[in-house]
């Protein structure tokens, strides 16, 4: 039985589990802003090519993510049900990491081939691994703002392996790859895989988890598709995961192009460098504010407010010209910093609404609960990526070339409008969302009371 007390987490806990999210980051920030770039200026297939294999991979896998969560919340060991997935896959999504940004010298069709399998296989182990940590936090603690404090420590973490990636990807590339952009890729992963391995470790041996389910709990996989689709506010973060990563993809896939063609800064890293460093710590202090603006506003207003303030900054990048560097850092900023809050209550929020399936149902289903939605943001990283593919080819995007007027058009049209009016929408739509303050506070009581009396 675990008091009230028991349900504080310590400075080093909190940056352990954060860590966790460092080692995914150097995966996910490379999928998000550098894997059109990679595959259509470094590794040589078409953007629309592309974005068609990033479709079907996002579209294609989603049963198998459920089916972690399920075998996830299976899972009995001394070390718990979620920490070891952090030991026993570290090393396999390692090698693929690698693996995926490997260049094989072959024909162009079977370059594809290699580019579907390795990347199907990335993602399939970033899923095995990434659903169990993010379970981990809805069982380390109920405590409302140690739970939101937690996911604050995880996303600031997670920027500083964004920052690291997208700070250094392209310079890493030029340095050791000695004039060789594909074996200058395939080493700096190599670093990176390298890195994550030792800090998935490191969450391992930090964290401990300290909910248990109900020990009656039998539920059986069909029985865990009703919980999930009963459960409205789960649905509707669901929805959200899907749309919010696709605009995110959308323009994160834009930027690199952005940078290069339409600002003109293709042959300066440095400052291509500063862009992504200024947006990573806005968004580590748009995290570490997160806290502070719940306990004033509330969680669902909270998260309307930073899908509003997050779309708001894109909308003068369609204005913005190539000579007004100070701008597009400034908007930058202030769009990363509401994304930061963003993120920290995703996650937050996708937690509650793993209380409540157990308050409903008596079963905890936290890893069913965080796989599902997993699924929902590689659903979104398909679409987001599949349109941005579509855009740039639609708009006569060349690679490793000058660009016309009506391409650089289409590039700032996914870096400003585009994700504008959509998460806007989104912003509006939420406002729908049924777990307010005291729903929550009623929910964990009487769970709470539940826990105590068995």
């Amino acid at each position: 039985m675990k008091h009230r007390g028991d349900m504080k987490l310590s400075f080093v806990e909190k940056v352990g589990y954060g860590l966790g999210d460092t080692a995914s980051n150097f995966v996910w920030a490379l999928m998000m802003n550098f894997i059109m770039y990679f595959y259509t200026d470094i590794f040589g297939i078409t953007a629309a090519a592309t974005g068609t294999m990033l479709l079907v991979a996002r579209s294609t896998d989603g049963l198998f993510d459920y089916f972690v969560g399920a075998v996830a919340d299976r899972t009995q060991t001394r070390w718990g049900k979620f920490r070891p997935y952090l030991v026993w896959l570290c090393l396999p999504l390692a090698a693929v990491f690698v693996a995926a940004f490997t260049t094989p010298h072959w024909s162009a069709p079977a370059k594809l081939v290699y580019a579907w399998i390795t990347y199907n296989l990335l993602m399939l182990l970033y899923s095995a691994i990434n659903i169990p940590y993010g379970a981990l936090s809805g069982v380390m603690t109920d405590d409302p703002l140690e739970r939101t404090s937690l996911n604050a420590y995880r996303m600031g973490l997670a920027q500083v392996g964004g920052i690291v990636a997208n700070t250094s990807f392209l310079w890493l590339i030029a340095r050791l790859g000695g004039g060789d952009q594909a074996a200058g890729a395939q080493r700096t992963v190599a670093l990176f895989a390298t890195a994550a391995v030792v800090l998935f470790l490191v969450t391992f041996f930090t964290t401990r988890e300290r909910i248990h389910p109900p020990p009656t709990q039998r539920v059986g996989l069909g029985q865990d598709v009703r919980m999930l689709l009963a459960n409205p506010h789960w649905l509707m973060m669901f929805v959200v995961g899907i749309v919010n990563i696709t605009f995110a993809v959308i323009r994160g896939s834009a930027g690199i192009y952005y940078l290069k063609s339409f600002l003109g800064w293709a042959e300066d890293d440095r400052r291509i460098a500063l862009f992504f460093l200024a947006g990573g710590l806005a968004m580590i202090a748009g995290a570490m504010l997160t806290r502070r603006v719940v306990a004033a506003v509330g969680k669902k207003r909270a998260f309307i407010g930073s899908l509003a303030v997050v779309a708001a900054p894109a909308v003068p990048f369609f204005l913005i010209r190539p000579d007004q560097a100070g701008l597009v850092f400034l908007f930058q900023v202030l769009g990363m910093l509401a994304a930061g809050v963003n993120a920290t209550l995703y996650w937050t929020l996708l937690a509650d609404t793993a209380d409540c399936a157990e308050w409903k149902y008596d079963a905890r289903a936290t890893g069913r609960v965080f796989s599902a939605t997993t699924c929902a943001q590689k659903a979104g990283m398909g679409i987001g990526a599949a349109i941005a593919g579509m855009l740039l080819d639609w708009y006569g995007y060349v690679p490793n070339a000058d660009q016309s007027p009506e391409a650089l058009r289409g590039i700032v049209l996914m870096m400003s409008l585009i994700p504008a009016a959509g998460l806007a929408i989104l912003a509006a739509a939420f406002s729908g969302y049924g777990l307010t303050e005291p729903a929550c506070e009623a929910i964990r009581a009487d769970l709470a009371e539940r826990r105590r009396t068995r």
